[in-house]
């Protein structure tokens, strides 16, 4: 196991104690054809012109880190079948198990080891070059420092040179061991130092590692519930991935992650053709869309649009926020759907309630994109960050006793009007029956989790229980309205 440097172990302290003290004050594609393969030699090392702390030395040899339980004895994508998947997509799917190899000199694996969940200096959720060409990630919440190390890999058997990877996350990423750093969330970009080409269409993936999510499961399975209630959502399956850093490892396995399809040009072509609208993460907002004022520079921090906006997209979401927060409902209610696909977005809030995801718009403000759709001008919104989904992160509601009529914490203006309008309630009311028979019925659930553990298996909390529990007591709170005198 690779010894803790000290630089690591006070980060994490630090932060643990930022954390804590800040939770006691506020409680509050089509298939691509297959690319020719791209093979490069292992990259050299590059020295990192500034960053936050000083790297450590290489450390000499160790044993592999810990890796959660079950672990094949050689290769895990090798031994283990996956079943009851039928996608045809060759990246993604339920049931897909994937083998990945990652090669790093001992240089670049010494610049992964600086990450940091602060101390970033760019904007947040955006990448910046430094004099000497190393690429750094602001993380989106915390404003990390994840430089993007040069590693090489091989991925299903084609192999690609030069390509970018760097640690990913905000609670996650300060939750992980640095005494595992395998175990932590990944990042991998083929063409972030310029190299071409795609693997089976894809440029970009996202690994996580189940530090928050023991499981390996929730996050799957919570995509797979808003994909199959209507809402675009990022798809998934699963990787194994193992690592060679000559001195440290020796194509040694981290063990299985989750594998995550990004929010990309190529996934809003797919999902929301023709994919070229203004997309945004906002952070920071609480609750929800509200006005920053009058003016687009109020909204860049906040919104974090992932291009310049036009000034017609500026304007567009100026209007919608302002709408959101003045105080005349007739004017709310009259103007909303020319702004607002409000079905999709009842489907968006419905699935978050129904998993008891408080970590997203309806409990926390964040982990969402925001989508000016230029196929008709009006907004949607896309889920993201799924781990602490399941009621993992805020007590949830408990039991069987949620509300799925009232699915908002504390100041959530654009559910709260949308949902006080008799119509819109009528209209949700008629979705939550119509999912409870469906995407959300205990048949479906059982279904995704069979094709689920069929890779991972049962380890930590399992949540085909959770599940099953919620569909049960949706299926009851749906019955009660049918019967005479229920509430309208």
């Amino acid at each position: 196991m690779t010894a803790p440097t000290p630089a690591r172990i006070l980060l994490h302290a630090l932060v643990a104690l930022t954390l804590v003290t800040a939770a006691c004050t506020a409680f509050k594609m089509p298939p691509a054809a297959k690319v020719a393969t791209v093979v490069s030699a292992p990259p050299a090392p590059v020295v990192v012109a500034q960053a936050p702390p000083a790297p450590a030395p290489a450390p000499p040899a160790s044993p592999a880190p810990a890796i959660p339980a079950p672990v094949a004895p050689t290769s895990i994508a090798a031994t283990r079948a996956a079943s009851g998947d039928d996608d045809p997509d060759p990246v993604f799917g339920l049931g897909k198990l994937h083998a990945i190899e990652l090669t790093l000199t001992a240089a670049e694996w010494n610049i992964l080891q600086i990450s940091s969940a602060r101390g970033g200096s760019g904007t947040g959720g955006t990448d910046y070059t430094q004099a000497d060409g190393r690429v750094i990630h602001t993380g989106s919440g915390f404003s990390g420092f994840f430089p993007w190390a040069h590693a090489n890999v091989r991925i299903a058997g084609e192999e690609f040179g030069n390509i970018g990877l760097r640690y990913r996350g905000n609670f996650s990423f300060t939750s992980s061991s640095a005494a595992a750093p395998l175990r932590a969330n990944f990042k991998l970009k083929l063409d972030t130092y310029g190299t071409k080409g795609t693997w089976r269409g894809v440029k970009t993936l996202n690994f996580n590692a189940g530090v928050l999510d023991t499981s390996l499961a929730r996050e799957a399975l919570a995509f797979a519930l808003f994909r199959a209630a209507g809402v675009p959502a990022s798809r998934t399956a699963y990787a194994e991935l193992r690592f060679t850093v000559p001195g440290r490892y020796d194509n040694t396995s981290g063990g299985l992650y989750v594998m995550i399809e990004d929010i990309n040009k190529a996934f809003l072509k797919r999902t929301l053709p023709p994919g070229d609208g203004l997309v945004m993460k906002p952070e920071g907002l609480g609750g929800g869309i509200q006005s920053q004022g009058a003016s687009w520079a109020g909204y860049l921090s906040r919104f974090r649009p992932d291009r310049d906006a036009t000034p017609h997209e500026q304007q567009r979401v100026i209007e919608f926020a302002q709408l959101i927060s003045q105080t005349d409902v007739a004017l709310f209610r009259a103007k909303v759907g020319t702004y607002l696909d409000v079905d999709e977005f009842l489907r968006f809030i419905a699935v978050n309630a129904f998993i008891e995801n408080w970590d997203s718009y309806i409990g926390g403000g964040h982990n969402y994109y925001f989508y000016l759709d230029p196929s008709d001008d009006k907004f949607r919104f896309l889920p993201w960050d799924e781990d602490l989904a399941m009621g993992t992160r805020g007590g949830g509601m408990g039991g069987g006793g949620f509300n799925m009529l009232t699915p908002y914490r504390n100041n959530q203006p654009l559910i709260y009007w949308l949902l006080d309008d008799p119509a819109v309630m009528a209209k949700y009311r008629a979705l939550l029956q119509k999912l409870s028979e469906g995407p959300l019925s205990r048949a479906n659930i059982g279904k995704l989790c069979d094709t689920v553990e069929a890779v991972v298996g049962s380890r930590g909390a399992a949540p085909r229980s959770y599940l099953d529990s919620r569909a049960l007591t949706l299926a009851q709170q749906v019955a009660g309205w049918e019967k005479p005198g229920a509430a309208p």
